[in-house]
């Protein structure tokens, strides 16, 4: 079902339809996260260039809503393109095979960045970039059932890193349904930028206790 011929929420409405269409955004990190933000995201009709240079891994199969088993150690990107092309033939994607660093960060353009890497290098690459370029930026961090989402319409330093800061996934692991919380408030958060909303945010939240806490940068 698309744009045509859902049922309408009403605070985005006809007028928000048409300003979401033709918008793209650029994913980096195909993971959980990643892939759960692209797969919404298609189904509202919105085009996508996705980053990642990983394969899909059986270790990860409980969190990543988006591939199947007879995708275990493919490429994600490729079989991200094709499964989000049969979810929704309507919308273009772009896909790249490649780890992001200095020297490609350029592949990351459209009219928001999603960062849903988890890392602490490409967060870097990513901040600076999407303010020296202007775009919006949402980066996304989870371990264990926390998530950290930061929202970015404007340049600011780096230190700010340090409030979305996370134990490392390999000491706390990562709770599934923390990552289909991250995506979901992500996506909110990329559609809202979308439409004009300026806001910059911190979004602090747990899957586990449940628990919210919103700060405006």
């Amino acid at each position: 079902m698309h744009t045509e011929d859902r049922a309408r929420f009403k605070k985005i409405g006809e007028k928000g339809d048409a300003k979401l269409h033709g918008k793209t955004v650029a994913v980096a990190g195909i993971g959980s996260v990643g892939s759960s933000i692209a797969t919404i995201l298609a189904r509202e009709d919105i085009d996508l260039r996705i980053v990642d240079m990983g394969r899909v891994e059986e270790t990860d199969m409980h969190r990543l809503a988006l591939f199947y088993e007879e995708d275990i150690t493919k490429f994600k990107v490729k079989q991200a393109k094709a499964r989000l092309a049969a979810i929704n033939p309507k919308v273009h994607v772009k896909s790249f095979h490649e780890e992001l660093a200095g020297s490609n960060i350029f592949l990351l353009e459209g009219d928001c960045i999603v960062d849903a890497t988890n890392n602490d290098d490409i967060n870097r690459l990513t901040l600076v970039h999407a303010a020296k370029k202007k775009y919006p930026l949402v980066m996304v961090r989870c371990s264990g059932a926390a998530v950290r989402i930061l929202v970015l319409h404007k340049s600011v330093s780096a230190k700010i890193l340090d409030k979305v800061a996370l134990p490392p996934t390999e000491k706390d692991g990562i709770f599934g349904p923390a990552t289909t919380l991250a995506a979901t408030i992500a996506v909110t958060q990329v559609m809202r930028s979308l439409l004009g909303d300026k806001q910059n945010l911190l979004i602090a939240c747990d899957a586990w206790e449940p628990k919210v806490k919103i700060t405006k940068l």
